[in-house]
């Protein structure tokens, strides 16, 4: 692993700071003396001055900054313990760190500082009631200061472990059970107030000190926050009694989140800080601390976030300078993918810490020193990882949705497929799974399965494919629907062999297509089995055109279940050389265009629509017109008499001669797949997962404990909606059924729903308290839908409640179609093609329909009378159950038949 130090100026929000005195606050907002706003932009040192056990990799046998300590200790004695910690604190944050997050686009630095590096433990001091002071912790925060003023980067001083430990959460806050706590000893909180009387009396007149956070994440039970409020009190009379330039920050009880007792304000340069952690980044979640800042007059500022994906990261930076709040992230450096900086992992160090957890292998002393001093020497900045995804994502990916490469690549040369541009998700990538959500949800989210390399959505593994060219790491645990994008920059254009590495284990394995510029580049590939993941083989597609100048290519997985390596594009050949063909088509989302894309462009044109051939449910279907797609000459619209319909296959062949590249005529194709890109819409009666919406606007998910788990949507404010695609086959009353949860009585939702213009509205319910919002009761409304395609809208006029699912059929014995099965199809279970008895149907035209269980629409053809018998392919659908339904003015009939298809 090649570690390189990667300084990178983003311009768009790194302008310099200059001295113009004093951050101060006036109104909700933070300012500097020449009265400019400012909005902090930081980092937090992590475990450099204060050791928590996650970063050390030792939190479960010695969680703690002592523990871990006096577990070294143990092991290698005091004296290299002392030579060990000299190296740790001289490493793990220098000159060059800081120096490093000035050119990246920070401004600010949160040192988290332990207050045994300044005095001793209230039980170690000589005299009672007297202080011990360390000028050495005092000097490693000159020097800190030092280096953030050349750099004109603000400093904010920390308390993250106070005497005796702030809270029960040890790692944090080095509390001790067998000693008394800060909240527990008065003398303990005596000392406290007295560290911060030293620390602003040396720094009163330092203007890049940003401010004084007085005490990181308090976690005690603190009655009405009354003794949190009075030391907060005594520290900030003790600050001010020499110190009134810098700001005073203070956090809530329970990890800063929590202001019982702490309003109003008691200082007029006071700052309330939040910290927050794993929940979803939307203006609801973050209305509390906004209504704290508004209701007192006093800025607010996120003190602490970080652990979680890139995504998460924008999503929160964004919210965050949306609303005029600066943020500071934790921590700088640690082994893992999800910081600036990546230490790399210590065998050795590994070794030890196995060894005091299991007692194997067994390590000197000697060893363990040597260990502990290659860890510390990882810690160097010089020795670990820039992530320069993690960076871009914090510092330009809020404010813009434009795509970086990460690698310019050229024809020839690999195309690593982890190396994917840098952007936000949607724009450079789109994967499955982007972020942790574990305090809304309740389960935790891997977002990057494989834990390695880059700290987005994508699932990266380390690499076994020995084919020239790799970097030691491929896509892995592949979804339909994902996407990669990648930045390829031709000299000439060309003809080229495009060979892609792919490597699966998987019965359904993945089928990928390439598209330059939006165009597609490929017809969609079905990647092998190789029998192995660790098995790799090269796909090869020949002709393969790519034009002069520089490209975005994206790679999608119509199909998951395959990891990638790489792709080369090689071997060029001149254009004119390759035939004129078909590449790929599919329809557009109304269902009433289908674009085809050629791999040459259409340079003359006499086709008429009697040249294709169109199959829809393979019924053949008219064609009104075709033309070439404006602008895009490579591309042709067809127009179909019958609009497609969600879940139909449909097919198209060609065999004119009127379409031209110069003297090339377009190749004939004949029962290409037509990919059907109509969103999914339920047929009634359909029972439907409230979190299966079309569109949602402003609902959240969270685990649901109702029977049958999944997620519910709930949160529901007013104005909020969830929109949902759904066909009533027949105009009338319907019965809408709500499992609904609720702690209030006060929540309205309104049934509206609209064909395409606007919303009509057809009923509304009023929710009934269930007594608390995971108790589920069924509550339900009567609404008159028109028959069609429509759009339905839950809108909530007044909230709050949680939806789990709801149900929308014919009220009892009003004409529900009969679920006995009086159709006769077989084989069931089958492979794929069934057939079907219609000897009660023979003198009707019958609409056949087929849903899954959930009620959408997979299928549908009308046939004419006078059929006997017909074979239904359904081989293009995955495995499961399915309802295939016949219906005709005078009979219906339904069957359930079970689809075991091998083939998908």
């Amino acid at each position: 692993m090649i570690r390189f130090l990667f300084l990178f100026v983003f311009s768009l929000v790194s302008s310099g700071i200059t001295a113009q005195g004093f951050l101060h606050t006036s109104g909700k907002y933070i300012y500097n003396g020449a009265g400019e706003e400012v909005i902090l932009r930081g980092i937090g040192t992590g475990n450099w001055l204060l050791m928590e056990g996650y970063m050390m990799k030792s939190a479960e046998v010695a969680g703690t900054h002592t523990g871990f300590r006096n577990k070294l200790t143990q092991t290698i004695g005091a004296e290299l313990t002392e030579e060990f910690y000299e190296t740790w604190l001289d490493n793990h944050f220098t000159r060059a760190d800081v120096d490093s997050m000035k050119a990246w686009g920070f401004n600010s630095v949160r040192v988290a500082m332990h207050y045994k590096w300044f005095t001793l433990p209230i039980e170690d001091e000589p005299v009672a009631g007297q202080d011990t002071w360390f000028e050495e912790g005092f000097v490693r925060i000159d020097s800190l200061l030092d280096w953030c003023g050349d750099n004109q980067m603000y400093l904010i001083l920390d308390l993250h472990g106070a005497p005796g430990g702030q809270g029960k959460d040890a790692n944090i806050s080095d509390y001790d059970p067998a000693k008394p706590s800060l909240w527990e000893s008065a003398e303990n909180r005596r000392k406290t107030v007295a560290l911060w009387a030293r620390l602003a009396e040396r720094y009163a007149q330092e203007p890049w000190i940003g401010g004084y956070d007085l005490i990181n994440e308090p976690n005690w039970e603190l009655p009405g926050g009354t003794l949190l409020r009075q030391l907060y009190g005594e520290i900030t009379n003790a600050i001010r009694a020499v110190d009134q330039n810098h700001m005073i920050i203070i956090e809530g009880n329970w990890f800063a989140n929590d202001y019982t007792g702490l309003t109003p304000p008691w200082d007029n340069n006071m700052v309330y800080s939040f910290h927050k952690y794993w929940t979803y980044n939307t203006q609801n979640d973050i209305s509390w601390i906004i209504n704290l800042r508004n209701t007192w007059n006093v800025p607010t500022w996120l003190g602490e976030s970080g652990e979680n994906s890139n995504s998460w990261f924008t999503g929160l930076i964004a919210l965050c300078e949306q609303n005029r709040i600066g943020w500071s992230w934790w921590p700088v450096k640690k082994a893992g993918i999800n910081n600036v900086l990546q230490v790399p992992e210590s065998q050795n160090y590994n070794n030890l810490i196995s060894y005091w957890r299991f007692g194997t292998p067994v390590l000197t002393a000697e060893q363990a020193f040597e260990a502990v001093m290659e860890w510390a020497d990882n810690h160097r900045i010089e020795n670990c990882m820039v992530k320069r995804d993690v960076i871009d994502a914090m510092i330009r990916q809020p404010y813009t949705n434009e795509t970086l490469p990460f690698r310019v690549y050229k024809p020839g040369e690999p195309v690593h497929a982890v190396n994917y541009d840098l952007g936000r998700s949607s724009f450079a990538y789109k994967d499955a799974d982007s972020a942790n959500y574990h305090l809304n949800t309740g389960s935790y989210t891997n977002w990057n399965q494989g834990w390695v390399y880059r700290n987005d959505g994508v699932d990266i593994d380390e690499c076994s494919d020995l084919f020239a060219g790799g970097n030691g790491f491929n896509i892995r645990w592949t979804e339909t629907g994902e996407w990669l994008q990648y930045t390829l920059d031709a000299d000439s254009a060309a003809a080229y062999r495009l060979t892609i590495r792919s490597a699966s284990n998987s019965a359904q394995t993945g089928i990928i297509r390439f598209t330059i510029n939006g165009t597609d580049l490929i017809s969609p590939l079905t990647l092998p089995n190789t029998g192995s993941i660790n098995t790799w083989t090269s796909n090869v597609v020949n002709d393969v055109i790519i034009p002069e100048g520089t490209h975005k290519i994206r790679l999608y997985f119509e199909r998951g279940g395959s990891n990638i390596n790489l792709f080369i594009f090689d071997n060029p050949v001149p254009v004119s050389a390759v035939p004129f063909k078909y590449i790929y088509a599919e329809t557009t989302e109304s269902g009433q265009e289908i674009i085809i894309t050629l791999n040459k462009e259409i340079t003359e044109m006499s086709a008429v629509p009697d040249d294709f051939t169109l199959k829809i449910s393979d019924q053949q279907t008219g064609i009104s017109s075709v033309t070439v797609v404006p602008g895009q000459p490579a591309r042709l619209v067809l127009v179909p008499e019958t609009p497609v319909e969600y879940g139909q296959q449909v097919k198209i062949s060609y065999t004119g001669s009127g379409i031209m590249n110069g003297i090339q005529p377009l190749e004939h194709f004949s029962d290409m797949n037509v990919k059907n890109n109509l969103p999914r819409r339920y047929l009634l009666p359909a029972r439907i997962e409230a979190e299966d919406f079309y569109f949602n606007n402003g609902f959240q998910l969270e685990n649901c404990t109702d029977a049958g788990g999944g997620y519910n949507v709930g949160f529901a404010n007013n104005g909020d909606y969830l929109d949902y695609l759904i066909k009533v086959p027949e105009a009338g009353e319907y019965q809408m059924l709500f499992r609904i949860a609720s702690q209030y009585s006060n929540g309205i939702i309104s049934i509206r729903a609209s064909s395409g213009g606007s919303f009509q509205t057809y009923g509304s319910m009023n929710v009934s308290a269930t007594g608390g919002w995971q108790n589920w009761e069924n509550q339900n409304v009567s609404v008159n839908l028109p028959a069609g395609n429509l759009r339905l809208r839950l809108y909530s006029f007044a909230g709050e409640y949680n939806i789990n699912w709801f149900n929308i059929a014919k009220p009892a014995g009003t004409g529900e179609i009969d679920m006995k099965n009086r159709l006769i199809v077989y084989p069931n279970p089958g492979n794929g093609i069934f057939k079907i008895d219609l000897a009660d149907f023979a003198m009707n035209e019958v609409l056949l329909q087929v849903t899954d269980m959930a009620g959408q629409e997979v299928y549908h053809s009308a046939l004419e009378g006078g059929l006997q018998r017909m074979d239904l392919d359904l081989s293009h659908l995955p495995s499961g159950m399915y309802i295939i339904r016949m219906l005709s003015t005078t009979k219906t009939g339904t069957a359930r038949v079970v689809l075991m298809n091998d083939r998908i």
